[in-house]
Formats: structure tokens, sequence, C-alpha cells
């Protein structure tokens, strides 16, 4: 039977395009539905209608406020300044504080509670600041591993046709690509609120995938913008709207029978950081510090393990003659250069991704969750350290081809092309400069104040990031131009490590790779607290777990003044 007009507009979002009506009077201001949101808890009210058609629509004093009540300006004002409080009192007398923002307003309603998984459905309303309103049904949980830790949680989001999530729809927000899948990132751990952004900006000015030609729209990093986001009328502050990481985005090729496109997450340390290649059990979607992303039809570890083998365990000779054909050799500089420009701690082995585009083709890397960045690491804590290099066991062996044209030889020529336009201090320093600018000229910072009054908001930090970055560009260029070391150590890097079970009960199983020195074991509960602190000797460790209570879990491992991070769950 042919669907209704009625069964269409149910299937799919609504997007509506909202207009400012006529003023009930030349005083008043009409906020239109979807043009603002009310968080009565916190008396706050924020509008993303323009204050220049405010202005424009409403000349002259303005006395009143009509938005989901009737508020007053006392007293009454001639221009609506972007950005800036205003306030109000409603019908009782109670003030609120108004701004007017450029930023797009997200609501979302659930009637369940959020939690890690399985998503939970919830209505979606997306303003994006042009008069154009997107409403629809979406699925909700929270993402992440430390950050779930954090006060301020960060989500997944997936856009339903209805409210069962049986069926997807792609929708296209704020001039990114189309798709059903997103991230809300909530950046509580970084103090500017914009590392994530300006990083992956960044990423995707330096690098382009290899097989553009074949694939034109494939992206190998991510697009984000800044959002201001409600959940059932709380404020919760500003986020950024974030593409995934898919085998749609990456353009691989589908599974038709056989595994052609592949990708890998890398969640933990552990192979993920080409220190060891450990057996597999294809019964599991995890292995070894790496999350099986795709395809989803079937797991088969081999692929990945011969590869992460082949970088362990491979003669010298046979290593520097057959990598270039196992990993892209331009986009392995590329990621080196980014991983050490940004100085980002935690994603030489995690919060990366191996892709593959097809078979027969070389795997390359694809960096995620870029917070821990120029001279903070991934609590937000400054760490002012310029002078090291920051690699992982397949690096460690690139670091030895000192062949022309090869992995040192390539290195050295793209830095130091990459340092005549888009690596330079006036670029970089200039595209934070741009995104504070317009995060403070809106006001922004005052509300994330207002949400969350722990957060530490000091201008001053861009002038830290400023200088740690000219410290740290002098560094790299003497690094990346100094003669190759075709043998040795060339740098080590810090202790990784895999654990098991987890969750675990009375008893942890840790697995320190390369911990020829002592390494410092530190465990933390969920308020923060160090509840153990061990010395580990041995490459083998077995914790004692008997003693601790039910709930989540940081274990820390520090090596020669790096410290590496990952959860555990004691059930």
């Amino acid at each position: 039977m042919p669907m209704s007009t009625l069964q269409h507009l149910l299937l799919f979002p609504i997007v509506l395009v909202v207009c400012p009506g006529d003023a009930h009077a030349g005083d008043t201001i009409v906020l239109p539905p979807g043009r603002f949101q009310v968080d009565h808890e916190l008396q706050l009210i924020v509008s993303d209608l323009s204050t220049d058609l405010v202005n424009a629509q409403w000349p002259g004093p303005k006395t009143m406020i009509r938005a989901d009540s009737w508020y007053e300006l006392a007293p009454a004002m001639a221009e609506i300044p972007l950005g800036t409080e205003i306030i109000v009192e409603d019908t009782n007398g109670v003030p609120y504080h108004v701004y007017f923002t450029e930023l797009p307003l997200i609501s979302i309603t659930t009637a369940e509670a959020i939690v890690d998984e399985p998503r939970v459905h919830g209505n979606f309303t997306l303003s994006d600041g042009t008069g154009q309103v997107t409403i629809a049904d979406l699925g909700i949980e929270y993402r992440g591993g430390v950050s779930q830790l954090w006060p301020k949680k960060s989500y997944r989001i997936e856009f339903w046709t209805d409210s069962t999530g049986s069926e997807h729809v792609d929708l296209s927000l704020l001039g990114m690509r189309s798709d059903d899948d997103w991230n809300l990132q909530a950046m509580y751990n970084e103090p500017l609120r914009m590392r994530n952004v300006v990083c992956n900006e960044l990423w995707r000015m330096i690098h382009a995938p290899y097989y553009l030609a074949a694939e034109p729209d494939a992206v190998t990093g991510v697009a984000m913008e800044h959002v201001e986001l409600f959940v059932n009328g709380a404020y919760k502050g500003l986020y950024a709207a974030s593409e995934r990481i898919d085998r749609k985005q990456l353009k691989l090729k589908a599974y038709n029978g056989s595994i052609r496109g592949q990708l890998y997450k890398g969640v933990s340390w552990g192979a993920s950081t080409f220190s060891s290649a450990p057996p597999y059990n294809n019964s599991l979607r995890i292995w070894s510090g790496f999350e099986y992303e795709y395809p989803t039809e079937v797991t088969e570890w081999s692929f990945l393990h011969d590869f992460v083998d082949f970088v362990v365990h491979a003669p010298e000779a046979e290593f520097l003659a057959e990598y270039p054909s196992r990993f892209e050799l331009d986009n392995a500089v590329d990621y080196l250069i980014f991983l050490n420009l940004l100085r980002a701690t935690d994603n030489a082995g995690k919060n990366i991704y191996v892709a593959l585009y097809d078979t027969e083709t070389p795997y390359f890397y694809v960096p995620y969750d870029l917070d821990g960045t120029f001279g903070v690491i991934w609590d937000g804590s400054q760490e002012n350290i310029t002078d090291d290099l920051l690699l992982n066991g397949f690096y460690v062996r690139l670091m030895h081809d000192c062949g022309s044209n090869g992995f040192m030889d390539r290195l050295r020529q793209r830095w130091n092309e990459l340092r005549t336009d888009i690596i330079t201090q006036g670029n970089i320093t200039g595209l934070f400069a741009q995104e504070f600018a317009h995060l403070a000229a809106n006001g922004v910072y005052q509300r994330e104040l207002m949400a969350w009054p722990d957060y530490v908001y000091e201008p001053a930090q861009l002038d830290y990031l400023s200088n740690w970055l000219a410290a740290r560009l002098s560094f790299l260029d003497d690094r990346f131009n100094a003669p190759c070391e075709p043998s040795g150590i060339i740098e080590e890097p810090w202790a990784s490590f895999s654990m098991y079970p987890n969750p675990a009960t009375d008893r942890l199983f840790m697995t320190v790779d390369g911990a020829g020195t002592t390494v410092e074991l530190s465990l933390t509960d969920a308020l923060g607290r160090i509840v153990l602190v061990r010395e580990l000797t041995g490459e083998r460790n077995v914790i004692d777990l008997s003693g601790f209570g039910k709930g989540l879990y940081l274990v820390h491992v520090r090596r020669n003044g790096r410290t590496s991070t990952d959860r555990l769950v004691i059930n």
C-alpha cells in the first residue's frame, strides 16, 4: 500500500525555517519556538537569534522578552548586545540571565536515564543560527573511557526514524557530512575547550588520503563544530558536535563476503604500541589494546596481527624492504609530525585508528580525541615539556630507515615543507586565537562557569600555549633535521601496558611492555583518591584487588616522567 503523506512525515526528521514574527509590541522581543532554550534551575535563557536582527526588528527601547514566559528588562535597553549577560525578571520577580549567542543550540530530551549503553530514546532539536530548526528522534548514550569519570559527560547520538530505533536516518549537521551517527564531545578536561576542534582542523590541513583519486570524498579525519547543549532542560555548556571515524568517512571498501576495508581503534596500550604481538581470539572484538571496528560482519584479527608481528619481529633488512608496502609511508610521516607537533602523549597507541582501504593496500593512521595536546595532558593539567620525541615501537624502527627517500629522508623533507606555511607559529596560534575570540565574544566561557562552577577559566592559557609552541617548534626543527642513526636505540617509548581481566574481581594481571626498568603503578578511585601505589619490576605482574570496593578506577603506569592511563572496573 502506498505510504501516506503523514506516514512519510513521521519517518523522517523535520527541518523548519523559523523567522521572528511581527512584534506584539514595539518594546517586546519575541523569541520564536526552537530559537531559545531555558534552564530554570540556573535561571538562564540562551537564544541564537541574531542581535542584528533583534535590534532591527525591534528598534528603540526594549522592555520585555517573550520566550517560554514573559520576562521584563529593567531598565529598558536600546541595543541588545552579543554574548553579554542581560538581567531580566520573570512574572514572579525572579531574576534570569539572558544571552544571545551565534553558536548553534542543541536540546535533547529523554524519558529514560542516559547510561553508557544501551542508547535510550530521546528527542533532538538543533537551531543552527540561520533560522533553520532540525527536529528528530535519536538514541543517546554516554561515550568515552576515562572521561566518563568526569561530571560533564560526552555523548554518542544516533538519529532514528522513530522511537524504537529499528531504522536509522542520516542528517547533515552544521555543514558537516550526512550521517546517522555523531559525537557530542564535552571537552571537560581541556581548559580552553577548543584543542580538539583546532587539532582536527590542523590534521585536515596537513594530511589527505593517499587514495583520494579513487575516493574524492574520503577524509582521514573529522570535522567538528562548537555548539551549546541543553539536556532535559539543563544547560550542559559548550560542546563540540563531531563526525565519527568510520568506514563511510574513510570510504573503505565494503565487505562483500571477503574482508576488504579494515578499521581498528586503539583503546588502550598493548599491541597498539607495536611492542608485542600476543595471540588473538576471533570470538572477541578486543585484542591487546585494539578494538575491532570494521568489518562488522565478521571478526578476523589475523590481518592486523600479521602486520603487528611483522613490525615487532621482522629482521631489520626484511623490515626496511617490506614496510612501505604494508604501511602508507606519507601517512606515517605526517602522523609522526602531527603527534609530536601536538605532543599528544595519549595518542601513540591509544586514541588512534589503524585503517586499510582495500585488499593489498597499505595500512594508515587516523587520529581522534585530541584534548591532551599543546602543553596539556589527558587530564587537562599543564605539562610544560617541549624537548622529547613521542614514538611507539613502529616509529622506533622507522627512524632507522636512513635510505635515500626513506622514512627519515621523507620526514625531514615533509617537516621543512610544512614549516613554510601550515606548521608556523603564526598560523597555529592564529587558529587558536580566532576560535578563542569567537567563543569569548559570545560569552560562552561565562556560561560554562555557570554550568560547571569548578571550571577554571584562564585566558592566559593562550599565552602559555603560544610560548609552549615556540619552544616545541624549535626543538622539532633540530630533531627532525638531525642526522639519521641507522642502528642503535633512537628513543625509547614510554611504558605501555595491558591488563586482564577487565572487569576484575580479586586479582588483576598486568603486562608492562618494554619495562626494562622499574615502573610505578598507582590506582585512583572515582573521586580521584590514590588507593594503591606499587613498583613493578617484572614484565608480568599480579595485583591483589581483594581489599578494594566495587566501582570504576583509573590505573596509571609511570616511567621516565611519563604516565599511561587506562580504566578498570572492579566487580
